[in-house]
């Protein structure tokens, strides 16, 4: 059985959602089932038999790999690296005595309760694991001189820190002992510790390890995943990444960020008739204010529906209007960008990479961004519009993406309808008319106007008298 447990409240924007674990109890009904397994069984399966999810998503196999070093000159490094709570061989030298003891705890907590489902409790099960484990870690040199056992321990000790992170076992043995001097706890807020162990790639563990372990502690009945899924789709929601519709849990992923990435997906994908060919060039977005002015575009907000599935990346234009949802940026929106789309680069569709591209280049000035202020499509808490804009300017360096191909920029259709009414002039006269800033032509145009039909008038009024 499983229910939602509260955790302590933490002052930032993650609040309602960070605070948010799965307790469950450990089944003790399965323990004759769950040790008849264990005595016949060498290695856990790193997974519960399910639909690839990773195929799907045309993915395939998802490695845990760094980033590469071209991105880390042109893009903040800073991005990428965990503040406090390193997880796996990448950045383990970042790790400090406080989250050490912390994983140390975790690791305890758990041992005590496996062992009183089966002999040994998790002795043993890194050991077994860690072969295929570090295979996932594919930049060789992630494990340094790290031995099996150093690694094993490692990961042993990240995965139940992680595991405890998320979810809440109930058991006679009531909550893990907290270290003894956390004084350095509480200068960490939560929201950092989101950040590392959610949506850092180069920070993650196998799923499949999170999973062996889960299975020893609760009997083997239920799949790590559909718990964790559960408080990482709320914390989205919250972010307004997604909307509010409850979303069944993918069936299978390799780590966090990769989950995260599942509800990453458009829904509003471009019809048939507007699909094209790979030949066809696209060219670089426009900014949002020469849309509005040589396309006569109106820029709209996309409100989310609590009964419709949806995602930040519904970008439509229907009738002469563009429609975006709300992007809310906050100081950890460009570290989830920039770590989906570098993820990306090991798939074949890229939907949050040809998103990113479009907003970059929509929003690179500050003009352009207080145009999407104001329009609500564009929600910030930065110092400035300046500063967003330059943020927005520098979110896609050293990103590389065939824009021509379909398959990977699901917006390629839009571009080119955006582009074909930009090329006609009477959109631009539109444009210009209703948007643009020669306020002195405009009210000669006017006038223009105005005394044209007086003459008119007069010319006809004189016509029909001399008939009579």
């Amino acid at each position: 059985m499983a229910r939602d447990a509260g955790l302590s409240r933490v002052d930032n924007e993650f609040d309602k959602n960070c605070s948010k674990v799965v307790t469950i109890e450990v089944d003790s009904s399965a323990l004759s089932t769950w040790n008849r397994k264990m005595q016949h069984s060498e290695m856990l399966s790193p997974t519960p038999t399910r639909w690839d999810y990773r195929k799907e998503a045309g993915m395939g196999s998802v490695p845990i790999t760094k980033v590469r070093e071209q991105l880390r000159r042109v893009v903040d490094g800073d991005s990428y690296a965990p503040h406090c709570v390193p997880i796996g061989p990448y950045h383990q030298s970042r790790s400090s005595q406080w989250i050490e003891k912390r994983k140390q705890c975790s690791t305890g907590f758990l041992q005590r309760l496996s062992e009183e489902h089966m002999v040994g409790g998790l002795t043993g099960l890194m050991e077994k694991l860690e072969p295929l484990a570090r295979e996932c870690y594919t930049s060789g040199d992630g494990f340094g001189n790290m031995t099996p056992e150093q690694s094993s321990s490692m990961m042993l000790h990240d995965a139940c820190y992680l595991l405890l992170f998320f979810v809440d076992y109930v058991s006679g043995n009531g909550a893990p002992p907290a270290p003894a001097d956390d004084d350095d706890e509480r200068l960490v807020n939560r929201n950092t510790l989101v950040r590392d162990t959610v949506f850092l790639l180069e920070n993650q563990i196998p799923f499949f390890l999170l999973q062996a372990i889960h299975e020893r502690v609760t009997g083997g009945t239920t799949s790590v995943l559909d718990y964790m899924a559960m408080p990482i789709q709320e914390l989205l929601q919250m972010q307004l990444f997604i909307s509010r519709k409850p979303r069944q849990t993918p069936p299978t992923c390799s780590h966090l960020l990769h989950l995260v990435h599942a509800y990453f997906r458009p829904t509003l994908l471009p019809a048939e008739s507007t699909a094209m060919s790979s030949d066809t060039v696209t060219g670089r977005w426009r900014r949002a204010v020469e849309y509005r002015r040589y396309a006569n575009v109106q820029l709209m907000r996309r409100v989310y529906q609590d009964d419709v599935e949806s995602s930040v990346l519904d970008v439509q234009l229907e009738r002469g209007r563009l429609w975006i949802p709300r992007l809310r940026i906050t100081s950890n929106t460009w570290t989830i960008l920039r770590n989906l789309m570098a993820l990306e680069e090991q798939a074949h569709r890229r939907p949050v990479t040809a998103y990113c591209l479009f907003m970059s280049q929509l929003a690179c000035t500050a003009e352009d961004v207080q145009l999407l202020r104001r329009a609500g499509i564009v929600d910030h808490f930065l110092g400035n519009d300046e500063q967003v804009s330059k943020d927005f300017a520098g979110l896609c360096n050293g990103v590389v993406m065939e824009v021509d191909d379909l398959e990977r920029n699901y917006l390629k259709p839009m571009w080119h309808q955006l582009e074909k009414r930009c090329e006609s002039r009477a959109q631009r006269f539109m444009g210009w008319f209703r948007h643009g800033r020669n306020w002195e032509i405009t009210a000669a145009f006017l006038v223009a106007l105005i005394v044209i039909a007086c003459q008119l008038t007069q010319t006809f009024y004189a016509i029909t008298g001399g008939g009579r």
